[in-house]
């Protein structure tokens, strides 16, 4: 007999002899989850006592093969008490664990364990992760926690100033973050200009800022990336919570429907018309300039939880909210109003289709409208903004021992109407004739692979390739007013674009690491801002022949050490980023009543950005905080602006700090404080008028040359929660929104005074600033 079939007969006598081995044993399979979040844990290792020790996969799946009988499990993992479990096996059998994170008690004190180093040894280049609890140590603003808020005092992160809706990370501007609830789109997350988010904190189980390194299968933005997901727990009892301040009303109630099904439904309200604005309109009785304001809003939020199968699960989520702003400016007796409205869908199919491989498939639908409006004597003029989106992305997951493949497709559907205007004088409504609305889709192919070489070496690399195209109907129109009709879906003009990005990480041992991560994003859509001032004046276009996407490419380098058992997490991470496309709007807001196309009005150039972080947490103790200092720069350059010069970015913030502090004064009281600084925005100054026929014209000086006061200010938080009596827990909170009254602008503008015939006149800044010192008490119940 040859010796190759000889071979070929011994593999085959191994195989069986291996498969009458499985068949002779059990299958022993399941998932090991956090008790407090139903999160899968990685690696836990299990102990099977007499047996064998196997350790879960990332997303917390393990099995084994046993004999019929009974088996004590060992389960443990750093940071969450060792579980024994007693298991009967009997035929195939499925479990699913739960482990309870670790508390130490001191005095009284509950002090949470230092979690596993995952900043460290993770092969993200500089995410930050808020769970629940990180949010309630950020002192709430009248009474509210809010997970933008909390991002806002993480170094690299800028405030726009006192009532804007934006955060510029890392030098980029507001539209160039990409906002996620669940999956979808949300393209304001701010209510009150700023000062509340979207985000209602009773929804939100875990909040994720990428700042550079994001994922293949969620770039498309420049600056960064912001996942705000709700928990995929499905409750096993009733939970209700009901939260009243001075300023607005909130509720939640988690119903469980099955034991594999599960809903959630919460909302808030504002009623500040009756309480705050009229009292800061008394206040500023005698201002002409700023009085009479008004503003409230709404939103809600609805998920369901669901297991349809052992393998297979359905998440669903709805939001929807709206804002409702106005002020008057008295000296003139102008009266202006805006409202803005956010909508966001997603259904997510999550099927397990073994031990290794997952299946995610996200069906999405976002929506923004915002509208601006004014009235002076018998004039009313309004400017309308709309933006829609339908989505569909599926992807797998593959995971082996030393590695995370993904790979998937993502195809996006966007409808532009960035400008509907509407007229009124006296009884007369005037024609602009057809609405601008333009349509675009995406379609891209993403894979990435996450792999660790060693104890120290391990890389994330990855790569999405897009095909974008602006497409019909649409009328084009060319300089000699000859017009072009194209038919629906019909392609008017395509980009192809690559979006590559490498994380390089070298750990010196389990508590110190170092990163790099270099990456090119591109943005098709683009966030044309229209005003001078805080307000969500803000309009999305997207790509077309004239104005072709937005392009950056970032390079970081981090050093990232914890100290003392990981009591103290630190890291210092500096980075450059060179933008290309970005656009500004050449006129103002009123220039949008015309019905002009936006990209005929718009300045073409370019950007850079570099600067320093460094941040350090504490994480154990009754004191607990962190603090975070950035030093940056960001320039920008347009051949129509500053003579063709580089300018300073409004927003450009040469140092920005905050400081968050949580202490917990025994079992019962709580607080929390937080300061922030930065450097005043940049704007342009005049430096001398003259009068031509009578009028005054001012002559300006260099370009966003001068800059606004700096911007800070302190809060404060005292929270004590009360005796719980059976299922009923109970909480009261003080807190002071800006508590040594600092008078933050939110914008800065110049008036003349005086009589021109007799030569006299004088030239005044004038400053407007939004909000004063707020106290607010409120009083919040839990039933569980």
């Amino acid at each position: 007999m040859p010796a190759s079939t000889v071979k070929k007969l011994f593999l085959l006598f191994l195989l069986c002899s291996s498969c009458l081995v499985a068949q002779s044993q059990n299958l022993v399979n399941g998932y090991v989850y956090e008790q407090a979040s139903n999160n899968p844990i990685a690696k836990v290792k299990i102990e099977i006592k007499t047996q064998n020790i196997t350790t879960t996969l990332k997303n917390g799946y393990f099995k084994t093969y046993l004999n019929n009988g009974n088996y004590i499990f060992v389960l443990s993992s750093l940071g969450f008490d060792t579980l024994y479990q007693t298991v009967h096996v009997l035929g195939e059998t499925n479990l699913k664990l739960y482990l309870k994170p670790t508390f130490i008690h001191i005095n009284e004190v509950a002090v949470t364990q230092a979690q596993p180093n995952n900043k460290i040894l993770s092969t993200d280049a500089n995410v930050t992760i808020f769970t629940k609890q990180d949010l309630e140590k950020v002192p709430s603003f009248l009474g509210q926690t809010d997970p933008i808020k909390a991002l806002q005092t993480l170094p690299g992160v800028g405030k726009g100033g006192e009532g804007n809706s934006g955060m510029y990370i890392r030098g980029g501007s507001a539209g160039q973050n990409l906002t996620l609830l669940n999956d979808a789109i949300i393209y304001n997350p701010s209510h009150l200009l700023g000062l509340f988010s979207v985000f209602n904190s009773a929804v939100v189980n875990e909040v994720k800022l990428y700042k550079t390194g994001v994922p293949a299968a969620q770039v498309g933005r420049l600056a960064s990336l912001i996942e705000v997901n709700s928990s995929k727990k499905i409750a096993d009892s009733l939970k209700t919570e009901a939260d009243l301040g001075l300023y607005y009303a909130a509720a939640n109630i988690t119903l469980p429907i099955t034991t594999k099904w599960s809903i959630n439904l919460a909302a808030r309200k504002t009623f500040m018309n009756y309480t705050v604005w009229p009292l800061l309109s008394k206040l500023n009785l005698n201002s002409p300039f700023f009085n009479k304001a008004k503003y409230d809003f709404y939103d809600v939020n609805f998920t369901s939880n669901a297991q349809l199968s052992k393998k297979d699960f359905l998440y669903i989520s709805a939001f929807t909210g709206g804002d409702d702003f106005g002020f008057d400016i008295t000296q003139f007796s102008i009266n202006n109003n805006m409202n803005w409205q956010n909508t966001a869908l997603s259904l997510n199919w999550k099927r397990i289709i073994d031990t290794s491989l997952i299946l995610n498939t996200t069906l999405t639908h976002s929506s923004y409208n915002f509208n601006f409006g004014m009235a002076q004597d018998q004039y009313t003029a309004r400017i309308a903004s709309n933006i829609k989106d339908y989505s569909f992305k599926s992807y797998l997951t593959y995971q082996l021992n030393k590695q995370i493949i993904k790979a998937g497709f993502h195809y996006t559907n966007h409808q532009f109407k960035p400008n509907t205007p509407y007229a009124k004088s006296l009884n007369t409504e005037l024609d602009f004739g057809t609405a601008n609305i333009y349509h675009a889709d995406e379609s891209a192919v993403f894979l990435s692979d996450e792999f660790t070489f060693n104890d120290k070496i391990a890389i994330y690399a990855g790569t999405r390739l897009t095909y974008y195209r602006h497409k019909g109907p649409f009328t084009a129109t060319d300089e000699l007013n000859n017009k072009t009709q194209y038919a629906s879906n019909k392609t008017i003009t395509p980009y192809v674009f690559v979006e590559p990005s490498l994380t390089f990480r070298y750990a010196f041992n389990a508590n110190a690491s170092l990163k790099l991560a270099i990456s090119r994003n591109v943005q098709p859509i683009h966030l044309i801002s229209v005003t001078a001032v805080n307000f969500p004046a803000d309009f999305w276009m997207p790509s077309l022949a004239g104005l072709p996407p937005e392009k950056g490419y970032q390079t970081s380098l981090g050093y990232f050490k914890n100290f003392k058992n990981g009591t103290y997490q630190t890291y210092a991470d500096a980075f450059y980023k060179n933008m290309k496309g970005l656009v500004e709007f050449s006129g103002g807001i009123m220039n949008l009543l015309d019905n002009l196309k936006i990209e005929d009005n718009l300045y073409n150039g370019t950007g850079n950005a570099y600067g320093a972080e460094f941040f350090i947490k504490k994480v154990k103790g009754k004191l607990t905080g962190w603090a975070g200092y950035t030093l940056s720069k960001s320039n920008r350059n347009f051949a129509d602006l500053n003579e063709g010069k580089p300018f300073p970015f409004k927003y450009d913030r040469r140092h920005d700090f905050s400081l968050v502090c949580n202490y917990q004064l025994g079992a019962k009281w709580n607080i929390s404080s937080a300061f922030t600084y930065a450097t005043g925005n940049a704007f342009t100054m005049p430096v001398s008028r003259f009068t031509i026929g009578g009028n005054i014209v001012n002559e300006y000086g260099p370009f966003n040359g001068s800059r606004m006061p700096a911007y800070h200010r302190l809060d404060a938080a005292i929270v004590y929660k009360m005796k719980p009596r059976k299922k009923l827990q109970s909480e009261l909170s003080f807190s002071v929104y800006n508590l040594y009254n600092r008078q933050n602008p939110i914008y800065t503008f110049f008036m003349a005074k005086g009589d021109l015939n007799k030569l006299k006149v004088s030239i005044q800044p004038q400053s407007v600033a939004l909000l004063p010192i707020l106290p607010a008490i409120n009083y919040k119940i839990i039933f569980n």
